[in-house]
């Protein structure tokens, strides 16, 4: 939102509003000034004066959504970006605030339909899936997006093209035989464009997960485009980069997966036709992260408030007293390697395994976040690091190398589904 050019966009102070007791009476009569019943009608200095001492973004939509002329007020003001907010698959949100440093949270609930289950946050979005009206069980193929701020869903198709083997030598084998093409979860979705939307699904066979690809499909299409098998590489975390989609393994291998449309219709059905290996695992020096003996580990793509694609990485090493060992990397595309980076400086970090982004801490005080820190959405780091606590997330101070545990409300042991909405 642009700045307002003829008045401060900093906070105007309460006392500078008008009391009750200066509006014009008439000898203990009925006021003689005409009080209007509408919201709608309210003067802009005193909107204004409202907006300004909202401090959550949830408190601003609702502000917003109130009217145009209201509306037109938050537009106005370059206001103190969004934090994220913690979302859980019950449908409930909490909303971060800081205060003197330290991570507050306000409780939100968002109602949706009582036949759709929430499957996670992905981004700005919610993930539902439908309960199949025959069996009343959760069956369903039937999937759509729902931002719970603005309300637009995007219906998802419940049949996908089966999938084809890649070959070593980069060519297409034959469709799969025995993949059923409406029997796959999506595991991780992602509006890439107004016209791309991207998914991680895993093939299942007997209720066990054993096979998964990149996928993808326009808004209204009726089916998913048929996915490459990237032989027995398996998939933790996809980013949509410079126009790309970009695949990371457990291993730590980077793939770029190229989307074409076949013949060359806006209206086509996109499809990855092409997988490319650009980076290889890093090598053991890097603190051991991408060593193959581990107790736990899980890494994360995310792209950096400067437009670097990184990857976050934690590894719980083998044996007695070993600690969480965390690396950043930066992706270096024209070398096909990573680089290490060691510090964030006015970045902060907040990771979660459905989605994760940077923001900037430049230019703020103590009620934002803190630079070169790494919030962390992940249940099981929780476990590995701070097997005391009884919350879901923590912080990760790169310059101290320590952990400490984010109270964000819900005990620790209901909080395994919890992810980052980007509001």
């Amino acid at each position: 939102m642009g700045a307002r050019s003829s008045k401060s966009s900093q906070p105007i102070p309460v006392s500078s509003a008008p009391s009750s007791s200066s509006l014009p009476r008439s000898n203990g009569k009925a006021s003689s000034v005409s009080l209007s019943s509408s919201w709608t009608d309210l003067q802009p200095d005193l909107a204004e004066l409202l907006l300004l001492r909202l401090t959550t973004h949830a408190d601003r939509v609702h502000f917003a959504a109130v009217c145009r002329h209201w509306r037109f007020v938050v537009n106005e003001y370059s206001l103190i970006p969004p934090l994220p907010w913690v979302s859980y698959r019950g449908g409930s949100f909490e909303c971060l605030t800081f205060k003197d440093g330290d991570v507050c949270s306000e409780r939100h609930f968002i109602s949706f339909r009582e036949e759709a289950v929430c499957h996670g946050s992905f981004g700005n979005w919610q993930l539902f899936q439908e309960r199949a009206v025959s069996s009343g069980c959760w069956h369903s193929r039937q999937c759509y997006l729902r931002n719970p701020l603005s309300g637009a869903m995007v219906r998802l198709p419940s049949h996908c093209d089966k999938p084809v083997n890649l070959n070593d030598d980069g060519s297409h084998g034959k469709p799969s035989i025995w993949q059923r093409s409406t029997k796959f979860d999506i595991s991780k979705v992602m509006v890439c464009s107004d016209d791309l939307i991207a998914a991680i699904v895993l093939y299942r066979q007997d209720h066990v997960a054993i096979r998964e690809v990149v996928i993808c499909c326009r808004p209204g299409m009726s089916s998913w485009s048929r996915g490459l098998f990237n032989r027995d590489h398996y998939y933790v975390d996809m980013a949509f980069y410079k126009e790309k989609l970009y695949a990371l393994t457990h291993k730590g291998h980077l793939f770029v997966h190229e989307v074409a449309t076949s013949g060359g219709s806006a209206k086509a059905k996109p499809r990855v036709h092409q997988i490319q290996q650009v980076i290889l695992s890093a090598p053991s020096s890097f603190g051991g992260v991408f060593t193959s003996s581990f107790s736990d580990m899980s890494s994360y793509l995310v792209i950096s408030h400067t437009g670097k694609l990184w990857m976050v990485r934690w590894v719980l090493p083998y044996g007695k007293n070993k600690k969480v060992v965390v690396k950043v990397f930066e992706a270096d595309l024209e070398a096909s390697q990573w680089l290490e980076v060691t510090r964030l400086d006015d970045q902060a970090l907040f990771l979660s395994g459905n989605c994760s982004t940077a923001i900037s801490t430049s230019g703020h005080d103590n009620d934002y976040p803190k630079g070169n820190m790494i919030y962390f959405l992940d249940y099981r780091l929780i476990r590995s690091c701070l097997p005391n606590t009884n919350y879901h997330a923590c912080v990760y101070n790169m310059r101290s190398k320590k952990f400490d545990p984010i109270s964000v409300g819900q005990n620790r042991s209901y909080g395994w589904d919890a992810a980052w909405f980007f509001p």
